[in-house]
């Protein structure tokens, strides 16, 4: 017989006589192990070392998505919302309803929302719908105050409906709004700002090359189903032969400016190809607005003061290269001159900024309970286009309170920053928010590429920032890794594959920023 069995033998009979000893005496049973390879316990390991948890762990078993694709019974939210984005774009033009002025993407959003609630691709944010409804019966039920008050008072019910309607995107969320999915939309959302600044390019080089511009829409579509109303197509300035490319799609060049920003921003978001960024900007260059500049100069603030900046590095040399191209030029110049034009009370953003509290403020305090109550839905917008000024626009600020009063005007403005408060990126909520309460009047399709950018998103199910779970080794080494604040729940079961709330041999908890 060899020794390692005689050991064997050895050992067998001693955790014998062990047992029996426990037996007689009631002590706890000692094992003894046989000598040879040590087996490791795989659960005693990760308590031994850093443990990881998915930020998106509880997020991914409560919508049977994985870390490599979705797979709820509904499909992919990002094909859900690249679809919307390029659908509301292509049909912002055109009219709802014969010689109605009202976008085919107001009910296109509403459809596209139930049938993304039935196939479980989004569902109910409960608190923003919670205010949603109550600013909706506020809104409604200051009408009788106005009867009984308000002078010289201008009710539009349709009005009334068309600001309901608008913002009732933010009573949804989606259901999988994992960090990882959110990253396949800003992506998706950039291939898409590459075939848009190429449809703004084209008009702009058609006209340098000899070729008016032409509204090739309008010469297909009749115009009974055209929306109306807006500056489709103008000059550079007064008498110049060229014409702000709009792409023949968007309402105005602004349009085409805004949404191309988003795509530049979900771009440098995204990390995306340097190339992919510059043809979107070649795009909100040639629109000759400044709807898309103000999206990105607020983004890449935010950016920069939320640590954000060093996903700009591979980008400053290319972005030197194409300022240093762009600004001795024609389209370059007319962007130039934009900066400083607030001073002339005739210019674009002097319409859009602080010309409508000069025409509409005077008129709004001469009244007390046009103060409390406000002047009826649609008032402020029927002042303005009677003031006799053309271009000028009737604020988000100055339409809630001038319309509504100060309550009522309160919870819809209070609507309108809820929809921009914990989203995945500050740099996306943020520039929008900045840009709907100063510079853009609340039109619809402005509002759908905003929604499907951040409101839809948040809250985020990673809630606050994640944290870091420092776990101590058998040598004292320690390493990093993200966990979510989820994982330590107890009760609630980390990626790692511990309990959270379990007693672990040698941990210790501290909270750390990612």
């Amino acid at each position: 017989m060899s020794t390692e069995r005689l050991d064997a033998a050895a050992n067998d009979a001693a955790a014998s006589a062990s047992a029996r000893h426990a037996e007689r005496s009631g002590s706890p049973e000692v094992t003894v192990r046989r000598p040879g390879p040590e087996r490791r316990d795989t659960s005693e390991q990760h308590s031994q070392d850093w443990s990881f948890a998915d930020p998106d762990a509880q997020s991914q078993e409560r919508t049977g998505r994985g870390r490599h694709g979705y797979r709820g019974a509904g499909g992919d939210p990002v094909a859900w919302v690249t679809w919307l984005f390029v659908l509301s774009f292509l049909t912002q033009r055109i009219s709802a309803l014969p010689n109605l002025s009202i976008p085919m993407t107001v009910p296109l959003m509403v459809l596209w929302l139930f049938a993304g609630w039935r196939l479980g691709i989004v569902t109910i944010e409960p608190r923003r719908t919670f205010l949603w409804l109550l600013a909706a019966g506020a809104s409604a039920f200051v009408v009788l105050p106005q009867v009984m008050f308000v002078n010289q008072l201008y009710i539009s019910v349709n009005s009334w409906l068309f600001w309901i309607v608008i913002w009732l995107p933010a009573c949804f969320m989606l259901v999988d709004r994992s960090r990882e999915t959110f990253q396949r939309a800003l992506r998706s959302i950039t291939n898409i700002g590459v075939w848009l600044g190429v449809v703004a390019a084209l008009p702009l080089l058609l006209q340098f090359v000899g070729v008016p511009y032409r509204d090739y829409l309008k010469d297909v579509v009749p115009a009974p189903f055209l929306v109306d109303g807006f500056n489709t197509a103008y000059p550079f300035f007064y008498d110049s032969p060229l014409t702000k490319s709009n792409g023949w799609l968007a309402l105005e060049p602004s349009f085409m400016s805004f949404t191309l920003g988003l795509c530049i921003m979900a771009g440098l978001l995204s990390r995306a190809r340097t190339w992919k960024v510059a043809v979107a900007t070649i795009g909100m260059l040639c629109t000759v607005a400044g709807s898309g500049f103000a999206i990105v100069l607020v983004g890449l603030l935010v950016m920069v003061l939320t640590g954000q900046g060093y996903l700009l590095k591979k980008y400053l040399m290319p972005g030197a290269v194409l300022a240093a191209i762009a600004i001795p030029t024609q389209v370059g110049q007319v962007i130039i001159s934009r900066l400083n034009e607030g001073s002339s009370t005739n210019s674009s953003t002097a319409l859009r900024t602080f010309e409508p509290y000069v025409h509409l403020f005077p008129r709004w305090v001469d009244s007390f309970p046009r103060v409390v109550f406000g002047g009826g839905a649609g008032s402020s917008r029927e002042l303005v286009e009677g003031s006799g000024v053309d271009g000028l626009v009737v604020p988000t600020v100055a339409k809630v309170f001038y319309d509504y009063g100060i309550i009522a005007g309160a919870l819809l403005l209070f609507v309108v920053l809820t929809c921009y408060v914990r989203g995945p990126e500050p740099a996306i909520a943020y520039a929008v928010l900045a840009s709907m309460l100063v510079l853009q009047p609340p039109a619809q399709p402005l509002m759908v590429p905003a929604f499907l950018l951040s409101t839809l998103w948040s809250p985020v199910p990673w809630g606050e920032r994640p944290r870091i779970v420092r776990r101590s080794g058998p040598r004292g080494a320690h390493r990093r890794r993200s966990v979510s604040r989820s994982a330590e729940t107890p009760g609630s079961e980390s990626a790692s594959g511990w309990r959270a709330g379990a007693r672990t041999p040698s941990s210790s908890t501290r909270s750390v920023g990612e």
